[in-house]
């Protein structure tokens, strides 16, 4: 028999250095020695780069996806990407400030953050957790960033224990201090709204192994408060990130505000002379940002008098988009976290720390709950939660700009929105059928359409915890861990006739 999640016992409260190397599983009894010459962070990113998740983030979609020109980004090139913005942002912060932020745990982090992303990005992402909410009744759900957890932890293939007679599955076993720097949502599943942004409550032991039971009380006490507004919930994600987490955050919104900025110019999603599309739905800030964006990507199209113009055009955009990294990048600083918390001070003299001009009264009371520090985290000794990551010089707004310009071009333009319409109608065919189980002795039938590992794992009480929903937990996580190609060609084995002998997936 596989050990069950429930089976797992967690420390009985944070272990005070679990900002050292240790590992999820310290009990896992796997035989093969580490080798010496690496580090604990060294080892969980060259598991992570050997992992068969890491390698299918190339055939997933990053923006533009399978349906267009194959030199677009994809999962992997965005999360090598961000990789090397994170580094250049840690770096930074440890030459200014004298710290220590490991760059092997940052890319460790960086090259982890999307590998439980489903095919077809946030829109797979949105279709499975509906399809869990609606069969279970609301009693389970799916997010990308509490997969990569899972993925990590279980469900990659590299690691088990069977000491005592029954396999537990250990996933990469990473170190605490990697999954931390991965968790950008520190909420279980039960204590959410249940549409996104949580983790699976059966990794709600991890959250004590960092933070121990108190934190796990201050959530299932306030979770009402906690999911009150948007407004609330955001800053309670913002102020639980650890310092690497912050980092990766970051480096993830430059990577995604320049890079498919520059794949939508170069497949003339993005034209110049579509300004007026965006600029009335923004604000002055914003604005600002915008046209300034647009004079400058204008300008390089100007270029009249070259012998070579359309590689001039080429490296210029390459130049224009370097430095807006650049500049990002050398303008994210910290500030120490004890300020923050002193709420009647510090709201009112920052009141544009607020992120809407709702009503705040909710936002008032959660900073009014969390005066002396949310519990469970060190933010005097812990430097990890010492600190928070700002941005200086208006680049939060440049951001964000950026990011309009890229959803109300790129997003919103007909042809993407017609390949999500398509990966829309696949993804759900593919669900309906792998979770089928409706009809005497039809949920035989389907268990037998999976791969053999998911057959072993089924029929060895590996999703057992999950009751009557077992079938339906599992059809998430093969749908999930599917790359765009796999599951189109998936989809027509199993849905169309036509070649079929040259649409088989395997």
């Amino acid at each position: 028999m596989i050990e069950s999640y429930s089976d797992l016992k967690d420390s009985g409260g944070r272990n005070k250095d679990c900002f050292n190397a240790e590992r999820v599983f310290n009990d896992c009894n796997y035989k093969k020695k580490e080798p010496s010459m690496r580090s604990s962070f060294q080892i969980d990113r060259d598991r992570i780069i050997h992992s068969s998740s890491f390698r299918r983030l190339r055939n997933k979609t990053q923006v533009f996806g399978v349906f267009t020109l194959d030199y677009y980004r994809t999962r992997l090139t965005h999360s090598l990407e961000v990789s090397q913005i994170a580094r250049s942002i840690a770096s930074n912060i440890n030459n200014k400030y004298g710290l220590n932020i490991n760059l092997d745990l940052i890319e460790a982090i960086s090259l982890a953050h999307d590998i439980g992303h489903p095919p077809f990005g946030h829109l797979g992402e949105e279709i499975i957790n509906s399809k869990l909410l609606e069969l279970t009744e609301g009693r389970c759900g799916f997010e990308a960033n509490g997969q990569n957890i899972r993925i990590l932890n279980f469900l990659e293939k590299k690691l088990y224990d069977d000491s005592e007679g029954k396999i537990k599955l250990c996933g990469l076993n990473p170190s605490l201090k990697t999954i931390d720097g991965i968790l950008k949502y520190k909420l279980p599943f039960k204590f959410s709204d249940k549409k996104n942004h949580f983790i699976y409550d059966s990794d709600e032991f991890i959250l004590r192994r960092l933070h121990g039971g108190e934190f796990i009380n201050f959530i299932e006490n306030n979770y009402n408060l906690l999911n009150s507004n948007n407004s609330v919930k955001e800053y309670f994600f913002e102020l639980t990130r650890s310092l690497e987490c912050q980092i990766l955050n970051a480096a993830d919104d430059i990577a995604y505000a320049t890079h498919d900025l520059e794949d939508g110019v170069e497949s003339k999603l993005i034209d110049i002379n579509e300004y007026n599309k965006i600029k009335f739905n923004s604000n002055e800030k914003n604005k600002k940002s915008i046209d300034v964006f647009f004079i400058n990507l204008g300008n390089i199209f100007k270029i009249n008098n070259s012998k070579m113009p359309q590689l001039e055009i080429k490296m210029k955009l390459k130049e224009f988009f370097s430095n807006y990294i650049s500049k990002f990048i050398i303008n994210i600083d910290i500030i120490e976290r004890k300020d923050i918390f002193k709420s009647a001070n510090f709201l009112s003299k920052n009141n544009g720390f607020f992120k809407s001009d709702n009503d705040n009264t909710e936002l008032i009371n959660f900073f009014n709950l969390i005066e002396d520090g949310i519990p469970g985290l060190d933010i005097n000794n812990d430097y990890s939660y010492k600190y928070s990551l700002i941005g200086k010089n208006n680049i939060n707004e440049e951001i964000k700009a950026l990011k309009i310009i890229s959803y109300k071009l790129i997003m919103e333009n007909r042809n993407i929105l017609l390949n999500r319409n398509k990966a829309r109608h696949i993804l759900t065919k593919l669900f309906d059928k792998f979770s089928s189980k409706e009809k005497y002795g039809e949920e035989e039938e389907t268990l037998k359409l999976y791969p053999d590992d998911f057959q072993e794992l089924y029929n060895n009480g590996f999703y057992d915890e999950y009751n009557e929903d077992k079938l339906y937990k599992m059809c998430a996580d093969y749908i999930s861990g599917m790359t765009d190609l796999y599951a189109m060609k998936l989809y027509s084995a199993m849905f169309e006739t036509a070649n079929i002998s040259d649409l088989s997936p395997f």
